[in-house]
């Protein structure tokens, strides 16, 4: 077989294939494109969602005890007055404060103020070792002593929550501790048990042998 027929079948087998090339390219581009759907490439049982927790935002501040003229609290920062007081090491009670704070409630174990607030920056906390810590970092101090109570948060049983359960559906948020619990007076206060709701008339009374 001659150089010359070698060079014509090699060029016309190539023209073959780009002509191939670009036919399947048409048809491809002109067919309607399929979306797929992101839970077919989603493992079933993952988490799909997020977990938000609603952690306190900001500096620390204290209501002053005045109001804006449109009625809203003015607040003072903790560090305006503390960057020039020397802490108090020993106060366990807002009856033993003169110029702030008075008459605070406070009942909290043996604790005293420094037990959480930080006497170097006021406005941080610290955990039992000194560490540093933010005001929204606030349930790792807490954790420290409620170790029980923060088990059952983490394993659903304990603090409030909206949203999706089965975080394959959707997303849920979560209360933080002082959220629900005043941070000086932690425990809930003793209730009655109210009456259970009224019969109607010629209603039944379900079966108490169950």
């Amino acid at each position: 077989m001659s150089r010359e027929l070698v060079r014509k079948l090699l060029v016309a087998s190539l023209l073959t294939l780009i002509a191939a090339v670009c036919v399947a390219s048409f048809f491809y581009i002109s067919q309607p494109k399929v979306v797929v759907n992101d839970m077919e490439l989603w493992t079933p049982g993952e988490s799909k969602h997020p977990i938000y927790i609603n952690h306190p935002k900001g500096i620390a501040v204290v209501d002053s005890g005045k109001r804006h003229q449109d009625g809203s609290i003015i607040t003072v920062r903790c560090n305006t007055c503390h960057t020039n007081k020397e802490p108090n090491l020993k106060t366990k009670s807002g009856d033993e404060l003169v110029d702030f704070h008075q008459k605070m409630p406070f009942q909290h174990g043996s604790l005293s103020c420094v037990s959480c607030h930080n006497p170097d920056n006021y406005e941080t906390l610290h955990l039992a070792d000194k560490t540093e810590l933010e005001f929204k970092d606030v349930m790792q101090l807490c954790a420290q002593c409620h170790g029980k109570q923060f088990s059952d948060y983490n394993n659903g049983m304990h603090g409030g929550m909206t949203g999706y359960w089965d975080l394959q559906r959707g997303p849920r948020k979560r209360n933080t501790c002082t959220d629900c619990h005043s941070p000086h007076v932690p425990a809930y206060p003793t209730v009655m048990p109210v009456f259970p709701p009224k019969v109607r008339q010629g209603s039944k009374l379900p079966d108490r042998s169950h």
